[in-house]
């Protein structure tokens, strides 16, 4: 316990901080070829969030809802982040909407501003935690809420005690406290079904352990330039943790993470028979082609990264993104070889655009992203420099719970809910690897880390200064990690290096490898470690 108490002083200090100025709301290196495949664009205090619980459907119809629990929402468990929150912006006067916004578990049965707020007034007198005649926030709303994270004895009430408190010692506050959580408080929970909107749910209710989500949640935090990282299994969230500033509802980028969103938009094509394979020669779509060298090219080849261009291109700061790579040269037999070339996944923008008959980007939307449950109006799609070609190689800007759910697309076939949004043998083979890659997904296995065992095989979306969606489709398991990301929305999505401010996904301040910048670069946590850590995450049941 006394490990955990500066974490959950931070989290309960931020809390208080977000009342007061918002009344709206309440290292190691990784070794891999991924590290060393040729990106073009050279360009804390953490604060631990504990997951909101979902507990068994039925379980508030065992708690008394017309007596007083600290179950303030009707779930069958008081929670800090929940029932506790609560109470505390009640006792700081907060109403309707603000009073309950982001803070209801998600099976609570007293669901409206109006119920919540009769039953406490009808209780108010339970909420004077130190009986000192007085229901305040500052006192009896803090010693409610370090109770509910764990605190004990002296970090219990150490300055949250009023001066005149009748209840003063922390064994009279933890006893009184105690007699009112519900009855059903420390119930196991039960066993929960798959499901498909991420949910916060207690990890031993998918099979894993709390312990098990905070091991990766820790090695991924030794990354002190990661902005957000959520830990999902069966569909529900069981991990969740921000670096200061940031929350749910930041964005964040992908960087090369798009190029498994396009490949996963090919893969659609395929489906609605707009190609014929993946054998297809791309010169069939990309006539310029025909008569060259390039004429055998085949889109598997794209899609492996052996379409024979060079690992090293400025596809990035070109005006017409999408005639540069059309037009670069080869300097290797197409099929031979691995390279990674953001050129070549540029042109799944050609292909895309000129089959659909749509733009990449709407083609995305409207295919994929709509359909998994990702409002495209929330998504920043990027476009290079001319301001009409979409970038397939590089960049979406969403909430990280949006690239889970592109993460379990994959995790579970391509299906989501009765639909199969993208063919499953298209899936299969995009996580199957020719070496350490598949179709735009690199595949951490033993080739990966050279030579080196792997713990198990997770196949992993990664883009530059550390944006990743990690899947172990065999547990159902899918982990995104951000960076930290500065970017306006104001500023709009068309690339711009010569305007001040400059216009691109700028993750490497976070990152210190902006040009110019002095001091080293922050490394990213090891891949190997993390697969490690992985394992625990793996069904217990």
């Amino acid at each position: 316990m006394n490990r955990l108490k500066p974490k959950l002083f931070q989290c309960v200090s931020f809390i208080f901080l977000q009342l007061v100025v918002n009344s709206n709301s309440f290292g190691e290196p990784s070794l891999s070829p991924y590290e060393n495949a040729a990106e073009t664009t050279s360009l804390q205090q953490l604060k631990s969030v504990a997951p909101t619980i979902q507990t068994t459907e039925n379980s508030a119809s065992e708690t008394c809802l017309d007596c007083f629990s600290w179950d303030v929402d009707a779930s069958g468990k008081a929670e800090p982040l929940t029932d506790g929150l609560i109470i505390l912006r009640y006792l700081f006067g907060f109403t309707d909407d603000a009073l309950l916004s982001g803070a209801l578990a998600g099976n609570a049965t007293r669901r409206s501003s109006e119920d919540v707020t009769a039953f406490l007034k009808a209780h108010e007198g339970q909420l004077d935690v130190d009986a000192d005649g007085r229901a305040l926030p500052l006192t009896d709303g803090l010693l409610l809420l370090r109770f509910l994270f764990g605190f004990e004895e002296s970090a219990l009430v150490t300055g949250a005690m009023s001066s005149n408190a009748q209840r003063s010692d922390a064994a009279a506050v933890a006893d009184f406290i105690q007699s009112r959580l519900p009855e059903t408080q420390n119930d196991a929970p039960v066993a929960l079904e798959p499901a498909w909107d991420f949910a916060p749910a207690f990890a031993e209710q998918v099979g894993t352990s709390q312990t098990a989500v905070n091991g990766v949640l820790d090695h991924i935090f030794t990354d002190t330039a990661v902005q957000a990282a959520l830990v999902t299994k069966d569909g529900y969230l069981i991990g969740e943790r921000y670096s200061q500033g940031y929350d749910a509802n930041s964005l964040g980028t992908s960087w090369s993470v798009a190029k498994s969103f396009y490949s996963a938009a090919i893969g659609v094509a395929i489906g609605d028979g707009l190609i014929t394979s993946v054998d297809q020669k791309a010169s069939e779509i990309i006539t310029e082609w025909q008569g060259t060298l390039k004429a055998n090219i085949t889109l598997k080849h794209m899609l492996q990264m052996r379409s024979g261009y060079s690992a090293i291109d400025e596809v990035f700061f070109e005006t017409d993104q999408t005639a540069y790579a059309i037009d670069r040269p080869l300097v290797r037999a197409p099929g031979s070889e691995f390279a990674y070339s953001n050129a070549n996944s540029q042109l799944f923008e050609t292909i895309l655009r000129r089959v659909t008959g749509l733009s990449a980007h709407d083609y995305l939307s409207e295919k994929i992203l709509t359909r998994i449950g990702i409002d495209p109006n929330n998504v920043g799609l990027w476009l290079d420099a001319s301001g009409t070609n979409p970038m397939t190689y590089c960049c979406l800007d969403m909430k990280a719970a949006d690239f889970a759910r592109f993460g379990l697309l994959y995790a579970r076939d391509g299906q989501w809910r009765d639909n199969q949004v993208l063919p499953a043998d298209y899936v299969s083979n995009s996580l199957t690897a020719n070496g350490w890659y598949g179709y735009q997904w690199w595949i951490l296995n033993s080739a990966y880390f050279y030579g080196e065992p792997a713990a198990i095989e997770v196949a992993a979306a990664q883009g530059l200064h550390g944006q990743y969606i990690f899947v172990w489709p065999e547990e159902d398991v899918v982990i995104v990690v951000l960076s930290q990301y500065s970017h306006s929305v104001e500023q709009g999505y068309v690339v711009d290096l010569t305007s001040t401010p400059l216009n691109f996904p700028d993750t490497c301040t976070a990152r210190n490898s902006c040009p110019g910048a002095i001091g080293p670069e922050v490394p990213s946590f090891s891949h190997k470690t993390l697969v490690e850590r992985m394992v625990p995450l793996g069904d217990s049941r």
